[in-house]
């Protein structure tokens, strides 16, 4: 009997640890097979300040964990969020031949990197490259160019990227409490894949994801993300009382006015609570 590939992913929150184990079936759908929280110590609006305690709560969850499955865990998929993580758009442009040629998978690839060339201050890392678009001979964006002719291929990326300390230290957490990091996700791409249909990423939707002591806005249009902030409010803060909060209403002002010329609609998560 087959065995079939399991997925582990852990959140790392300020007021708790959460993991999950799912299961990559043949058709390609995961299927959730255990998940526990833990209490969370350590962690104070997404940055460490007591690695030891952080370590604790991560192996409590992960012990949890491992015995409802009753296999060891492997690699793990393992989230970032807190104020360190931004995001920023760039363009990139490669030549391809005066006369015009197809447009190959290499192409693509050298023109996300070159868009992705961007100068990052010091001790600042890329976690994610999203292409937003292509575009051909300057003509309008397209999602796909492979096959076409042109003579320039140029893309349209939005970079998000955290401090190096931040992302070590995640990893350092990870490490000590036994287990291997796989691959950061930021928090907004992970929610956006749950969440969200291929119909809404194409229109233009907010996700507002609420925690304890961070609220991150996530902006999907065009099919990805498109815009990203991070505010130091949440749930403890508000006190159910968001719609009032003007450094929350700020964020949610300040993201809209630069990218909507129509009002987007939103979804918000909060403890499994969504509000539009």
């Amino acid at each position: 009997m087959k065995r079939h590939a399991l997925i582990t992913g852990l959140d790392i929150g300020s007021s708790k640890v959460a993991a999950v184990v799912a299961r990559l079936n043949d058709d390609g759908a995961l299927n959730i097979i255990a998940h526990t929280t833990q209490p969370s110590k350590g962690i104070s609006k997404g940055a460490y300040a007591d690695l030891d305690a952080a370590v604790d709560c991560v192996s409590k969850a992960m012990e949890k964990l491992r015995k409802k499955i009753s296999r060891n865990i492997g690699d793990i998929y393992v989230n970032i969020s807190g104020q360190t993580v931004k995001g920023e758009r760039s363009k990139g442009m490669v030549a391809l031949s005066l006369r015009g040629r197809e447009v190959t998978g290499q192409d693509i690839d050298k023109c996300v990197d070159a868009a992705s060339t961007i100068k990052l201050p010091f001790g600042r890392e890329i976690i994610h490259r999203i292409v937003r678009n292509f575009s051909v001979d300057d003509e309008a964006p397209i999602k796909n160019p492979i096959g076409l002719y042109a003579s320039r291929l140029g893309c349209e990326v939005y970079i998000i990227s955290s401090s190096t300390n931040h992302i070590q230290n995640i990893y350092k957490c990870v490490n000590l409490a036994g287990y291997d990091v796989k691959e950061l996700v930021f928090t907004g791409i992970a929610d956006g894949s749950a969440l969200l249909s291929k119909e809404e990423k194409d229109a233009r939707v907010f996700i507002i994801d609420m925690g304890a002591a961070l609220t991150e806005v996530s902006l999907f249009a065009g099919g990805s993300l498109a815009e990203v902030e991070i505010a130091p409010v949440g749930v403890e803060s508000l006190k159910d009382d968001f719609r009032n909060d003007t450094e929350l209403n700020n964020l949610l002002s300040g993201i809209n006015s630069r990218i909507a010329k129509e009002k987007p609609f939103s979804v918000a998560v909060t403890g499994g609570i969504a509000f539009k």
